[in-house]
């Protein structure tokens, strides 16, 4: 039988949120089935460090050996005479205790009184998770002897402007947790993990958290397992029954026609200087024109990676394309708008042709739901949905070639984030861009089997 590893984090979680898949991911393990290894902290980035320059990173362990070794590399660092410099701090600090705990804390840095530790999330909030973490980390501290002086969340600040050249100083901001900690014992958790470990199978407790995240790996097989949420229904094809009438507010539609669609991120560590995080920024714009005679022509654009804040070429571009007549289609279309808007905020030389724009625009989604000669019940209105109804045939999912060990299916956000990660090899990138541009040609596809729709209808 294969040893069990000792307790860490996500041990807690899963004891906290159901105890029954806790023992059933212990028993595996004991098993020697192969099993997921806790997910490390995650590693020490340019906005990390720019908040601790002189921080000294222990690698992730994977394997027993490597526990050894991030842990003695974790005390050489703590066990120095030297004084510690500001922004000293270790990243990914690994300590174990004597009641069978082992953690790897994201940041551990000296305090006036003792050692802080942070939590990092890019995010803005934290949740009861992290809160179970940080007491986890705190209890094992001080069971190896360490005074811990403050425990803590690493929050992302989204009052915070990135000025460039990779300074993210003040990017986090800290949120104290020592106030509620005395709310988590800790030492009675692992004691009553102990017991649990090595009694028999507990009852399921179904909740939200079923589903929560990832979900529960063993919710296939739980018969108490809580309903997975209920997700509103694709409307099937051919379903859109439209009033005549839609047709005539068609041909009221100057021509040339032009069917737009945006792409945008909201990155958590900004990457162009003048940008906040989660900001909503546009990095690709895909448009079908259809002029007088019926005939169609596709544009596009679609930000370099490499190529630093896209925002002005992404303007410039849209408003050579879009000219200066015509109606302009878009599918709820007060993303569309926002986002011009928001253009012509940042760019004043180009405010005044961008804010021309916003009266030519038609949303074909209120155009759509106005229009129906037998009402679709209960379905989603989401553009894929619709998507779905209109245009069977096209898949927008966005798929890369496993080979090129990297996300192969995800959201055009995620696709152009890995697109954007530093280190990125020119082939997934290249990949990307491909992925990316073909997504752009098939959502215009969608928006003109829409108009196709209306011109039927009559």
């Amino acid at each position: 039988m294969v040893p069990a590893p000792l307790f860490h984090s996500d041990d807690l979680r899963r004891w906290r949120s159901c105890e029954r898949r806790f023992w059933l991911a212990r028993h595996r393990l004991r098993r020697g089935e192969p099993s997921s290894a806790p997910e490390p902290a995650p590693e020490a980035d340019v906005a990390l460090r720019a908040s601790f320059p002189h921080a000294d990173t222990v690698a992730a362990p994977q394997t027993p050996s490597q526990w050894l070794q991030a842990m003695r590399h974790t005390l050489d660092c703590l066990d120095s005479d030297a004084a510690m410099p500001e922004g000293w701090a270790i990243l990914g600090a690994c300590l174990t205790s004597e009641d069978r705990a082992q953690v790897r804390i994201d940041v551990l840095t000296a305090g006036e009184h003792g050692l802080r530790l942070f939590k990092v999330r890019h995010a803005t909030v934290g949740d009861e998770a992290d809160v179970d973490t940080v007491a986890l980390w705190t209890h094992v501290a001080a069971r190896c002897g360490f005074a811990v002086q403050g425990a803590g969340l690493l929050l992302v600040d989204t009052d915070f402007v990135y000025p460039g050249h990779g300074c993210y100083a003040g990017l986090f901001r800290e949120v104290d947790l020592r106030p509620v900690l005395g709310s988590r014992p800790v030492a009675q958790w692992l004691h009553d993990m102990r017991d649990c470990e090595h009694g028999p199978e507990p009852a399921a407790t179904p909740g939200p958290h079923c589903h929560q995240g990832s979900g529960c790996e063993f919710a296939a097989s739980c018969k108490a397992c809580a309903p997975p949420p209920r997700s509103r229904r694709a409307i099937p094809p051919g379903a859109l029954r439209l009033d005549p009438a839609v047709a005539a507010l068609a041909q009221t539609w100057p021509h040339p026609h032009r069917c737009l669609r945006f792409d945008t991120i909201d990155m958590a560590v900004p990457v162009w200087s003048g940008t906040r995080p989660y900001q909503t920024l546009p990095f690709q714009w895909s448009c079908a024109v259809q002029d007088a005679d019926g005939s169609w022509n596709d544009h596009q654009f679609l930000a370099d990676a490499q190529g630093g804040d896209p925002r002005r070429a992404f303007a410039l571009s849209l408003l050579q394309v879009l000219g200066d007549e015509g109606a302009v289609l878009a599918y709820n279309a007060g993303f569309e708008r926002n986002r011009i808007r928001e253009l012509a905020q940042w760019f004043e030389d180009l405010a005044p042709a961008l804010e021309a724009l916003l009266p030519r625009i038609v949303d074909l989604y209120q155009v759509l739901r106005s229009h129906q000669q037998d009402p679709v019940k209960g379905g989603s209105w989401s553009f894929r949905a619709v998507a779905q109804a209109v245009a069977p045939d096209i898949d927008l999912a966005l798929r890369l070639d496993p080979a090129l060990d990297a996300e192969h299916e995800g959201s055009a956000q995620s696709v152009f984030a890995l697109m954007h990660r530093p280190g990125q090899s020119a082939a997934v990138r290249q990949a990307c861009r491909e992925a990316l541009r073909v997504h752009g040609q098939r959502e215009a596809v969608v928006l003109r089997r829409l108009l196709a729709l209306f011109d039927q209808a009559g």
